[in-house]
């Protein structure tokens, strides 16, 4: 079978990269287009587009207009997809272009709406997650949805857990959604009534409030940061250190310590600390200016038995 090379990927982030092999294994992929300035992904595409023989644009945003204009050129073009592209499609291309521009959204729709449904979908604990396909729109991440999959979302999974199990459900879908738009789909709306938008994380955002979250939200907090931000913030006499990965204590003590505080730190027991609500949790691997290391041994950084880690 001849590749029909129809299908253009706009993407910033290694969780295209399943899709774009998967659409190459089609014969639909023609281009991939990425940002000049992430060198990350250039390195992978690069080399991908070499030895598949697709075409490859760098992207620059003060030159948006005129390289999607000559996107939109290609004779077989039938569909951009984005998958994490950081810029806004202009609205007078998407009214020329009707049916042509889907963005695969790494979150549920409505309810996850903003830059990284991923962090938000962690740290607020939901059940589960999953991709949503929607047609792209002059309002971001508002446009029909024209396809849905949903997956469990696990306790212990990391931010970069959950963004290689979603970047292989994107890939997985692709059969399903290219017979849905062939058959000229048109979606379903997005119900505005469980609507929410989530900016961009900010480092209030990213830091721990030890007066304020249990050792579950902590926990939570943690893994959606990890490892993107090198863990989530707190600090202890003006040193910054971000916690990397944790998890709940065994057997939960009854201690009336303020949160924060430290329960024990040395080498058997590893450090453990108070949490709102009378919980604990055991903190197991730690960033500092220093390096990744093991709870336990902020030791040499001269913590003790007692002293309180503070919000920021």
């Amino acid at each position: 079978m001849n590749p029909i090379r129809d299908i253009v990927i706009l993407c910033n982030n290694r969780m295209a990269f399943p899709a774009i092999q998967t659409l190459h294994s089609l014969g639909r992929l023609h281009t991939i287009a990425v940002p000049a300035e992430n060198e990350d992904v250039k390195a992978f595409c690069s080399v991908f587009a070499t030895k598949a023989g697709v075409n490859l644009i760098w992207m620059e945003k003060t030159k948006l207009n005129i390289q999607l204009q000559e996107i939109l050129r290609i004779s077989s073009l039938k569909y951009v997809f984005t998958m994490t592209f950081p810029w806004k499609i202009p609205g007078e291309i998407i009214e020329k272009h009707p049916d042509m521009f889907y963005n695969f959204h790494y979150g549920l729709l409505p309810e996850m709406r903003g830059a990284d449904p991923v962090f938000e979908s962690i740290r607020k604990q939901k059940q589960e997650t999953g991709i949503s396909v929607h047609v792209i729109e002059k309002e971001i991440d508002k446009g029909k949805i024209i396809l849905k999959k949903t997956m469990p979302l696990h306790t212990d999974l990391t931010h970069g857990m959950l963004c290689t199990s979603l970047s292989y459900l994107a890939s997985y879908i692709l059969p399903e959604l290219l017979t849905l738009l062939s058959m000229n789909d048109k979606g379903v709306l997005q119900d505005e009534n469980l609507a929410a938008y989530y900016k961009k994380p900010t480092i209030s955002d990213v830091s721990i409030q030890w007066e304020k979250q249990d050792s579950k939200s902590i926990q939570a907090l943690v893994n959606a940061c990890n490892p993107w931000n090198k863990g989530a913030y707190t600090q202890w006499n003006g040193l910054n250190i971000r916690l990397l990965e944790v998890s709940q204590t065994n057997s939960p003590l009854s201690s009336t310590k303020a949160p924060g505080t430290i329960l024990e730190i040395d080498e058997n027991k590893g450090l453990i600390i108070q949490c709102y609500n009378n919980t604990q949790l055991r903190i197991n691997t730690v960033y500092t200016e220093e390096g990744f290391m093991s709870g336990h041994k902020l030791l040499a950084f001269g913590i003790k038995n007692g002293e309180q880690f503070a919000s920021l």
